[in-house]
């Protein structure tokens, strides 16, 4: 039952999240990046109160907008990687491989080589000794980034 309770206190975080993220975006088109940043604030407790490694992704991803838009991506970069981080800690102890695979791809776009190069070990711990061959050039292709 309390497990229960609990699932459905998650997928209400994420859908509370995910609406906030759409503000984000919204407030975005219309050039409001203050706007925008609160939008986000708004998202990001749900995330913080949620398990999920989707909310903190979807976060990072979110922040990383709000700073391009700013016309300062560099700092936006730190705030991104911490909520990656947290990300692919929650992705890699809920054994989600498409998920570790994700914030793989976003620590390279942030040019983070050790993280992307801890990324892939996770992942190719949870791929097993054998991943098919859509894993096997997932991985190939973020090793040769």
């Amino acid at each position: 039952m309390d497990d229960d309770l609990t699932d459905r206190g998650a997928q209400q975080s994420g859908a509370s999240a995910t609406l906030h993220l759409t503000a984000v975006d919204a407030a975005l088109a219309a050039r409001d990046v203050p706007g925008a940043l609160r939008a986000w604030h708004e998202a990001y407790g749900p995330a913080l109160g949620g398990r999920r490694w989707e909310s903190f992704a979807e976060a990072g991803d979110a922040y990383l907008r709000i700073a391009r838009a700013s016309g300062s991506p560099a700092g936006g970069i730190l705030r991104a990687r911490d909520l990656y981080l947290s990300a692919l800690f929650r992705a890699s102890g809920a054994g989600s491989l498409d998920g570790v695979l994700r914030l793989a791809s976003a620590f390279v776009e942030l040019g983070d080589d050790e993280v992307v190069t801890h990324s892939l070990r996770i992942a190719r711990r949870l791929a097993g000794a054998n991943p098919d061959p859509e894993i096997r050039a997932r991985l190939d292709t973020l090793q040769g980034l």
